[in-house]
């Protein structure tokens, strides 16, 4: 996946990075029902992060960026399916340590949610 940038501060390593969030949302006939397309009415029209900084960049330049696929769906499972995963695990453990108490099977499988959601906040 590929995706251009405008660079808005270039420092010592590092450059400050705006993309704007909804220019493909206008075209799109499912806008109204897209998560992006409702967020951006409410948010920003636009994102801003920092990157590692490249040789020649300047402030207005705008640059290309490239995340492998295997990388994006790699990092969109730890985001979405892990978390979920390990939701229903805890519960699982949950149902083994305490069979006869709900209560403890929702709140182990809630631990192991956030667990998940850490671990890939910390790790990734």
């Amino acid at each position: 996946m590929k995706e251009q940038f405008e660079v808005i501060k270039v420092e010592n390593q590092s450059m400050q990075l705006k993309i704007n969030r909804s220019d493909t949302c206008h075209s799109c006939s499912a806008k109204s029902g897209c998560g992006t397309g409702v967020l951006s009415n409410y948010f920003g029209r636009y994102s801003v992060f920092n990157a590692p900084s490249q040789k020649n960049v300047m402030e207005g330049d705008i640059v290309t960026l490239e995340i492998p696929t295997g990388e994006l769906f790699f990092r969109a499972f730890l985001l979405y399916i892990m978390p979920l995963m390990m939701l229903f695990v805890g519960s699982y453990v949950g149902m083994i340590l305490f069979p006869t108490t709900e209560i403890w099977h929702i709140f182990i499988g809630f631990i192991g949610f956030i667990f998940a959601l850490l671990f890939v906040k910390l790790f990734y």
